[in-house]
């Protein structure tokens, strides 16, 4: 070979080497591109979850600590923390189609259950945060006392309907003949009270603990007995019982349920993390928006609601709870009245 075509196979072999290097470059870009990819997948191993949450009650600090503190991502779930929608037939229809995977919510969720909701409990989350309560001038003194009495409540088949139903069937007072039923809008409840359109209320906190602080109203029954007080125990309000679940969809119990676990892992951690840490919880939850801010529900009264519902999901105790409640709301006829509650609440319970 001559000198030129040795200089032109130089060239050509520096030129191939160069193409190579390149190459094997652009695939390294490549690579590190699909691990990238890769790591993100990965720490999401457990896919996404959909949670209709935003509804601004201190309630839904597990939803939002288990998210802004990470416990979803370390777990390996993806999620995203919707409005929940204010009718209990769309949450229903959400949980069916598979728009949603989780909530928290208390024992209003059975009869919807019985009816055919795809959503199981999977343990108490907190004790309680409803109250029957009555202006400080007033005459009754005891929930006996509410006999032939109006009472006010957020709406029929409500929460605080359902705890003032169980404290009036201790009472031996018929729910249904024995009292009147008025519906009122949270915040007008204690105006209405005031103003004499309704003899008492049974309602949730905030609007519960602000009409006790700030209008001196007197509780007559408090489902939040963590105090295990015999008093109110004689009255249906269960000793430390869970007042609010965790509820997961069906769906993905029998289909995935690796992701089941992981999201009751993630609620279980977030839990703990709200007990131990009330006051930065309570940061969190008006600092996000998560809830409003106003003259009352403000850092101190967040805490101090925090620190009384004593965070913690109880799976053994919160299934004896829930059978604790099904068995007052089927005598108040809000189940059906052949209903074999130990079979609804054990067909309604995430088996882990």
């Amino acid at each position: 070979m001559n000198k030129r075509g040795i200089k032109m196979g130089k060239k050509r072999t520096k030129w191939m080497s160069f193409i190579v290097v390149a190459a094997a470059f652009t695939g390294f870009i490549g690579d590190t591109s699909v691990s990238k990819s890769h790591v993100q997948a990965s720490s999401y191993k457990n896919g996404s979850i959909t949670i209709p949450a935003k509804n601004g009650t201190i309630c839904g600090a597990p939803n939002y600590i288990a998210y802004e503190k990470g416990f979803f991502k370390k777990n390996g779930l993806k999620a995203d923390i919707v409005a929940k929608p204010a009718n209990i037939g769309d949450l229903e229809a959400g949980f069916t189609n598979g728009k949603y995977d989780v909530l928290n919510g208390d024992f209003q969720y059975l009869p919807a259950i019985q009816n055919g909701a795809q959503i199981l409990a999977a343990g108490g989350l907190h004790q309680g945060c409803i109250q029957v309560l009555v202006p400080k001038n007033s005459s009754i003194h005891s929930v006996k006392d509410l006999k032939g009495k109006s009472i006010g409540t957020p709406g029929q088949g409500s929460t605080g309907q359902y705890v003032a139903t169980i404290a009036l069937q201790h009472a031996k007072i018929d729910p249904k003949t024995g009292v009147t039923w008025k519906t009122y809008d949270f915040d007008l409840l204690a105006k209405a009270t005031e103003k004499g359109q309704v003899d008492a209320i049974s309602t949730v906190d905030p609007y519960a603990y602000q009409a006790v602080k700030e209008d001196h109203f007197r509780v007559i029954a408090d489902n939040n007995n963590s105090s295990n007080s015999d008093k109110m125990a004689k009255m249906g309000m269960k000793k430390s019982g869970s007042c609010c679940y965790l509820y997961l969809s069906e769906k993905v119990v029998k289909e995935d349920p690796k992701k089941a676990a992981a999201i009751v892992k993630s609620y279980k951690e977030a839990a703990q993390w709200i007990d131990k840490h009330p006051a930065a919880t309570a940061d969190i939850l008006l600092d996000k928006k998560y809830v409003a801010k106003t003259s009352f529900v403000d850092k101190k009264n967040v805490t101090a609601l925090i620190k009384s519902y004593h965070f913690s999901l109880k799976h053994g105790s919160g299934k004896a709870d829930l059978k604790y409640y099904a068995k007052e709301l089927k005598k108040a006829g809000f189940l059906k009245s052949n209903t074999n509650v130990n079979k609804l609440v054990t067909d309604a319970y995430y088996q882990k």
